[in-house]
């Protein structure tokens, strides 16, 4: 069984069962068991609300026992807890396919997952801290500035030959 602990140390114990498939399903409309495995996995990583919610739906019976709402746990789940609590959640997902083989590969395609998101986050990181990008946003900012002021005179001088007109008297 996975588990995660919420901010406020609470220990939340996360196992699927057939009843809280069906639970998410009716209530939020997620199928944890779609055949698009990938789909289910990148719902889960990439809608928080969406994964808090299934996670509420996922711990309730606890939640209810110890009379936290939902708005209470999904208050005590940010950062790492929340890292920690869709981790557990999809062990648990992955865990509840009854054939081996299946739960391998749908461990693999996570922990593939995963490592590509980590690979990802590790090069925008890098990207960040080259000059090169703090010197294009520089400029970037200066064009805009430029544009800026350019746009105003503009305006201005538009503006002031309606005033002038307007005092030309009509014949």
């Amino acid at each position: 069984m996975s588990k995660f602990t919420d901010t406020e140390g609470r220990v939340w114990n996360v196992q699927l069962t057939v009843h809280l498939v069906k639970e998410v399903k009716q209530r939020l409309d997620v199928d944890l068991l779609d055949e698009q495995v990938h789909e289910t996995l990148t719902l889960l990583t990439g809608d928080i609300v969406k994964s808090v919610d299934i996670l509420y739906v996922l711990c309730s019976s606890q939640a209810d026992k110890n009379e936290i709402s939902d708005i209470e746990f999904g208050q005590s789940l940010y950062g790492d807890v929340l890292f920690e609590g869709i981790n557990a959640m999809v062990e648990a997902l992955i865990d509840f396919f009854p054939n081996p083989k299946k739960r391998t590969w749908i461990r693999r395609l996570w922990e593939k997952a995963t490592n590509h998101m980590d690979k990802t986050n590790d090069q925008m990181l890098e990207l960040l801290e080259d000059e090169k990008i703090e010197q294009e946003m520089d400029q970037q900012m200066a064009k805009t500035k430029k544009q800026a002021i350019s746009d105003a005179i503009s305006g201005l001088k538009s503006t002031s030959s309606l005033d002038s007109s307007e005092s030309i008297p009509t014949p």
